[in-house]
């Protein structure tokens, strides 16, 4: 239960009977906890163990409220261990609030034999651990399937695990801030269809209009593939998760056929990065959709899309097809390795409004390297293409982002636009798409991106800084004030451009992508800029 709120599937173990108790915590509020595939996996991992319980625990709603778990309401301090899912920079601050709340020590220097040990993953964990390293006991960098039983079998072997951290330094994939900047490297699965998926996933019974309905709704989460192969010399899970995996159409075919069963739900919600590059993708959807199921599926590209795939999503339930341009012309998209043509974006979305797609998403991201105002008027132009098309303004959903820099990628050595010329793009195009009738454009607020920015290419200076945020409300003005206070200006980790001879704050982590090959996709990024 979930206040009064009913979930199926929830596992409860007597505590008497286990060996270790672990809290999965997702820094957010449950909304957006239980979107994540993540949640439901390890869940299921972690509780297919007799001697584990595994309970959840969410940002709660309200600010006054001390976390708890929901299976048993007990506090995270209760726990042996707190594993966090770090899955976005900025809920780096509802980490540390949460174990405020919980009345853990906030730093890992100052945890008793008595507190539980602190950990971390997800995406975050693995990008650049660095800023967050005060509060982290240890990070598991890298697929969780290849890290966990071994992380637990050894937490139950060590006398007094806090005072021998040391000792989880020799499991592949773990790092051990305490013990300095040491190398470590990702740990990751080969193959999908090796690694167990859940099929009785937790689905709380809500209706849509719920907070606490799932971004997806009541669904079943198939993850599809895991990772992506394409390059894009911006995305950070481009190159931090290589290779693609794909789990096999037959153990597809085997899950669809079980788990919206055992999950109780009518819609199969399908999970990766790059779904669309399954070889078997259009069987699948048509699978499921001639199963009797809905379907949903997120950012499809462009080049992939066809009628026949359109018209199973359209059978499938689906009434907004996403797309992600990400530039406004073909010479920036070559630029950043996301050669769409304008003829194929168009013909793409031509095809979902032949087929009877009802609404377009179209992501955007503003200040890429090399962006001008030839870019920013491709975008506007685009957007009036595609309402000549027959999409009208409220049938579009169009979001910017501006760039941030991602370690591990090719651009990780660039700077952002400053937040003045960011300021002045986005106003740009503001004022262009409303001119075309569009009254509503989603964007990130430029002042958050230069926050995620920092948290991403930052070091461990900025713990300081984090917990001061935490402490006076996250917003920011709590950002500025922290700003003056230790005299950190975080323009000095965004608006910097990196020697590429240089150690990064993120050195020491090897998620597996060579810094030769990455220097020569950021110099082939410049020349393209350069001859176009």
């Amino acid at each position: 239960m979930i206040g009064r709120v009913l979930e199926v599937n929830v596992v409860r173990k007597d505590w008497r009977k286990v060996d270790l108790r672990f809290a999965f915590v997702y820094p957010n509020v449950y909304r957006v906890g239980m979107s994540s595939f993540a949640t439901q996996l390890l869940y299921f991992l972690l509780n297919s163990r007799e001697d584990v319980v595994c309970e959840r625990c969410f940002l709660p709603y309200q600010k006054k409220i001390i976390p708890s778990s929901l299976e048993s309401g007990r506090n995270l301090r209760e726990f042996d261990v707190v594993g966090f899912s770090l899955q976005f920079e900025t809920d780096y601050i509802n980490v540390v609030d949460m174990l405020r709340r919980s009345g853990i020590p906030l730093h890992s220097k100052d945890r008793s034999r008595e507190d539980p040990l602190i950990i971390a993953g997800g995406p975050c964990a693995w990008e650049n651990p660095e800023p967050i390293s005060d509060f982290i006991d240890l990070f598991v960098v890298g697929d969780a399937e290849t890290v966990m039983d071994r992380f637990i079998d050894l937490f139950l072997e060590t006398r007094n695990p806090r005072e021998n951290l040391e000792v989880f330094a020799d499991i592949e994939g773990v790092y051990v801030p305490s013990l300095g900047r040491h190398y470590v490297k990702r740990a990751w699965v080969k193959s999908l269809d090796d690694c167990p998926h859940p099929v009785a996933e937790i689905v709380p019974q809500v209706d849509e209009n719920s907070p606490f309905a799932p971004v997806f709704g009541k669904s079943f989460l198939l993850e599809v593939v895991r990772g992506c192969n394409r390059g894009c010399r911006f995305c950070l899970i481009g190159f931090q998760n290589r290779p693609m995996r794909i789990r096999g159409f037959e153990v597809l075919k085997g899950l669809v056929d079980r788990g919206p069963k055992f999950s109780r739900v009518r819609k199969v919600s399908l999970i990766g990065s790059a779904i669309s590059d399954h070889p078997d993708f259009e069987d699948l959807c048509w699978y499921i959709v001639n199963s009797g199921f809905d379907i949903s599926v997120p950012s499809l590209r462009v080049d992939s899309f066809s009628e026949s795939i359109a018209e199973v999503l359209v059978k499938g339930g689906q009434k907004t097809v996403t797309f992600a341009p990400e530039a406004g012309t073909f010479r920036l998209r070559r630029v950043v390795k996301k050669p769409f043509t304008e003829e194929q974006i168009l013909y793409a979305i031509a095809t979902a409004k032949k087929c009877g797609i009802k609404h377009v998403k179209l992501y955007f991201v503003i200040g890429l390297p090399g962006e001008d105002e030839d870019d920013l008027r491709g975008i506007v132009d685009l957007i009036r293409k595609v309402i000549n098309l027959g999409y009208s303004p409220s049938e579009l959903h169009v979001s910017f982002t501006p760039f941030i820099p991602k370690p591990h990628t090719p651009f990780q050595w660039l700077a952002q636009l400053s937040l003045k010329e960011l300021d002045k793009r986005l106003k740009f195009i503001i004022k262009n798409l409303k001119a075309l009738g569009l009254n509503y454009v989603d964007y990130l607020d430029p002042r958050w991106a230069k926050i995620q920015a920092a948290l991403s290419l930052g070091d461990r200076k900025l713990g300081k800084m984090i917990e001061y945020v935490a402490e006076h409300g996250g917003g920011l003005g709590a950002w500025r004030r922290a700003q003056k206070t230790f005299g950190i200006n975080l323009t000095d980790y965004s608006d910097r451009v990196k020697d590429l001879d240089k150690e990064l704050p993120w050195s020491h982590i090897d998620v597996g992508v060579d810094k030769i090959f990455l220097t020569r996709e950021y110099e082939r990024s410049l020349e393209k800029n350069k001859n176009e």
